[in-house]
């Protein structure tokens, strides 16, 4: 039987770690519920967008932004195709306003074959929303070869900003892109068959990806569902939260988290599916992301059953294979967490 003094000191450590998690969970930016400020609405058919799928409808629908953009009020995009511009002159997003899309909205890219494009760009803008609707990016159409940074939304420069009930498909780079927000919310949204990454998490402070789908990411290196990674040391990740999402058939991880440039601490991984991916969670040069909030997540693989004979075809079983807790230890099954040394250059021989 344990002391009374060994039993107190496992309480202690006990609610220290659940403490530790429900900070870091605390921290998270909380952004699903925001509604419109005003009760403004602007239809982009009033200001000429026509949606048929042939007409250019970039310059109307920016009128709209631009009518909306600092009043708290919403831009509307009916049902239809919305062919638009993502380059140059790309959909501008402005502060202090919702962009809502129908269900059945879609704003399609022109092809083009730049190596950078922009289907939404939100930068430095404060209480953004997108809801709904899809972005349809020209990955099969895309006139070149070269580059990885056609995003469906890109955010840089920005905060308070949340993504509700948005699918991003097929774009020539990332279905979703944070190179620098504070307080970010993906909530409900879906990155599907994009070519580098469903989400690109570069410089951040408090963002949540909830209820969430990223699949069928393939195309060109990482190819992750998400991946975390600051690009220089002056960028850091810290205080994000995503939970009960799907990682589905991406040809690279699932979530990466990667520190080699950059800190990226208090990160906290829970409750997802994790299907089909090369790994699912891989976390390197990152001491500030702990195992322990790595946690309650579930990974589907498949097992070949032996054969009752050599005539006898044996049928792949699906095995899920729960995570520990949240309340436990580090459970390494599912995360690799490793620290590579940066490799000295060599120094040029003397000459003779």
């Amino acid at each position: 039987m344990a002391s009374p003094a060994r039993l107190v000191l496992a309480a202690i450590i006990a609610a220290w770690a659940l403490a530790s998690t429900a900070s870091t969970a605390a921290n998270a930016f909380d952004g699903c519920s925001v509604k419109p400020a005003s009760s403004l609405i602007v239809n982009v058919r009033a200001r000429g967008a026509k949606g048929d799928g042939k007409a250019n409808d970039t310059a109307a629908i920016q009128r709209a932004i631009d009518e909306v953009a600092g009043t708290g009020g919403t831009v509307f995009i009916p049902n239809g195709v919305y062919m638009v511009q993502a380059v140059g002159k790309s959909l501008a997003l402005g502060s202090k306003m919702t962009l809502r899309l129908a269900d059945r909205a879609t704003l399609k890219v022109i092809p083009n074959g730049e190596t950078h494009y922009y289907t939404l760009r939100i930068h430095g803008a404060s209480d953004v929303t997108v809801i709904g609707g899809t972005l349809l990016g020209e990955r099969r159409e895309h006139k070149g070869k070269k580059g990885q940074w056609g995003m469906g939304i890109h955010i840089a420069r920005s905060d308070r900003v949340t993504i509700a009930g948005v699918t991003s498909t097929r774009m020539w780079g990332d279905g979703f892109y944070v190179g620098d927000g504070t307080d970010i919310a993906f909530c409900s949204v879906a990155a599907i068959n994009n070519r580098r990454q469903g989400l690109s998490i570069i410089s951040a402070d408090r963002l949540l990806v909830t209820d969430s789908v990223f699949r069928d990411t393939r195309g060109t290196r990482p190819s992750a569902g998400i991946d975390m990674e600051p690009d220089k040391p002056t960028q850091s990740i810290t205080n994000i939260r995503i939970e009960r999402s799907k990682f589905i058939n991406n040809a690279g991880d699932g979530i990466v988290v990667q520190g080699y440039k950059g800190r990226v601490a208090n990160v906290e991984i829970r409750n997802n599916l994790f299907d089909g991916n090369d790994q699912p969670i891989l976390v390197k040069n990152a001491p500030g992301v702990r195992s322990r909030a790595i946690c309650a997540n579930r990974i589907v693989s498949r097992q070949k059953q032996p054969a009752a004979s050599l005539n006898t075809y044996a049928e792949p079983v699906q095995v899920v294979s729960p995570q520990m807790d949240c309340r436990g230890g580090s459970d390494m099954r599912f995360e690799k967490n490793r620290m590579t040394k940066k490799k000295k250059k060599k120094k040029p021989k003397a000459a003779n």
